[in-house]
C-alpha cells in the first residue's frame, strides 16, 4: 500500500498497472501452473481461452478523507492522524507496525531515508529516527509546482491527497478450454490430462492483514491444495489423507527469490559461456522456463489490464497472435 499510494509505483504512466509491479509473480505461477506443459515434455503451452478483469482505485481518494483530516496534505500536520490507520508515521516510524521503532531499517524505512544507517552509526537510534522524520515531515503547498508535487515521492503524504491512480482491488479470471485432442490413439482421458478444462481467478487487494503475503487455494477432482508464505497443505479426497509440507524459507528479497534466480540466472549463463549449452537448454535447465513463457506471463498482464479498461472478455489466442506474435514474427 505504501508503494501504490505514496511511492514509486503509484502512478501508471510513470511506472506501470499495479498488477505487473505488485502482482507479475502472481500471474506468472498461474500460468506456469496451469499452461506450461510440464519439464521436458515436447507439447505446446495450453493456452487460456479468455481473460476478464475488474478493478479500480476505489479507497484511496479525496471522497474518503475523513472530514476531521481538514485540508492537510501531510500526516505530521494533520488533526487526524492518530487515529488514522493509513499515518505514515505509525507506518514508517512506530513500533507497531514495520518502522524504525521496531529496530526495522530495511524496507519500508529505507525506501524513504536510503541512509539511515549512516545517521544511526554518527548519532544511534535517535539520530535515525529524527532524520526520518524529518524527511517524513516535507510537504507541499499550493505554490508549489503541480510538477514538482508530482515527480517526488512524498512518503509523508496523506493517502487520501495522493495523486495515485493505479487498482487498489483488483479480480482476474482465466479460464481455458478442453484442450484439442489428436487422433493419436491416446485414451482420452489421458491424452487430456492436465489440459481439461480449468479456471483460474486472481485477487489482488490491498485490505488485508496478510499484506505483502500470498495465499493459493487449488480445487482438483482428487483433492485440494492451499499454500500460503509458511506452508502447503494437501488433501486427498480418495484417501481422506492429509499432509502438511514446510518447505525452507531462504529468506532476503521475496522470500529467497531474488536471491535464488540469481543465482540460477548466473549458472546458467555459465553454462552456456563456458561449458557450450545451448541458450535455451540453459534456461529451460537451470531456470526453470523459456523465454516465451516469460514473454506470455508478461504478456497476460496487459492483456487483463486491456479487459479490465475495456470492460470485456478477452479472447485470448486471437489477443496472443495479435499482440506478441505478429510482433515476434512467429
Amino acid at each position: 500500500m505504501t508503494d501504490d499510494t505514496r511511492g514509486n509505483w503509484r502512478k501508471e504512466s510513470t511506472s506501470a498497472p499495479s498488477l505487473l509491479t505488485k502482482s507479475c509473480h502472481d500471474i506468472d505461477l498461474i500460468l506456469w501452473l496451469l499452461c506450461s506443459p510440464p519439464p521436458g515434455s515436447s507439447k505446446l503451452a495450453h493456452l487460456p481461452t479468455t481473460v476478464t478483469s475488474s478493478g479500480s482505485r476505489q479507497y484511496f481518494n479525496r471522497l474518503r478523507k475523513p472530514v476531521a483530516a481538514g485540508t492537510a496534505t501531510n500526516c505530521f500536520s494533520c488533526n487526524y492522524e492518530e487515529s488514522c490507520k493509513f499515518s505514515a508515521k505509525k507506518i514508517y516510524v512506530g513500533p507497531k507496525i514495520v518502522g524504525v521503532g521496531t529496530g526495522n531499517t530495511n524496507w519500508p524505512v529505507d525506501i524513504v531515508l536510503p541512509d539511515i544507517e549512516d545517521y544511526i552509526s554518527r548519532g544511534g537510534p535517535a539520530a535515525g529516527e529524527a532524520a526520518l522524520v524529518e524527511k517524513l515531515k516535507e510537504d507541499y503547498d499550493g505554490a508549489t509546482p503541480p510538477l514538482v508535487v508530482e515527480q517526488r515521492n512524498w512518503y509523508g503524504r496523506c493517502v487520501y491527497e495522493a495523486d495515485n491512480d493505479v487498482c487498489d482491488d483488483q479480480v482476474v479470471t482465466i479460464t481455458w478450454d478442453n484442450d484439442p485432442i489428436s487422433d493419436s490413439g491416446e485414451n482420452f482421458n489421458q491424452a487430456l490430462a492436465g489440459r481439461g478444462a480449468k479456471v483460474a481467478t486472481f485477487h489482488m487487494v490491498a485490505f488485508t492483514h496478510r499484506v505483502c503475503e500470498r495465499h493459493s487455494n487449488i480445487y482438483g477432482t482428487d483433492g485440494e491444495i492451499y499454500a500460503d508464505s509458511n506452508s502447503i497443505v494437501v488433501r486427498n479426497f480418495n484417501t481422506g489423507e492429509k499432509k502438511t509440507f514446510y518447505p525452507h524459507l531462504a529468506g532476503h528479497g521475496h522470500g529467497g527469490g531474488d536471491d535464488g534466480l540469481t543465482r540460477q540466472f548466473v549458472l546458467a549463463v555459465d553454462r552456456v559461456k563456458n561449458h557450450g549449452e545451448d541458450v535455451a537448454t540453459a534456461q529451460q535447465k537451470y531456470v526453470g522456463c523459456t523465454l516465451e513463457e516469460v514473454i506470455r506471463s508478461h504478456a497476460m498482464v496487459f492483456a487483463a489490464e486491456e479487459a479490465r479498461k475495456e470492460k470485456i472478455v478477452l479472447d485470448f489466442p486471437s489477443w496472443w497472435k495479435r499482440e506478441v506474435q505478429s510482433r515476434l514474427g512467429s
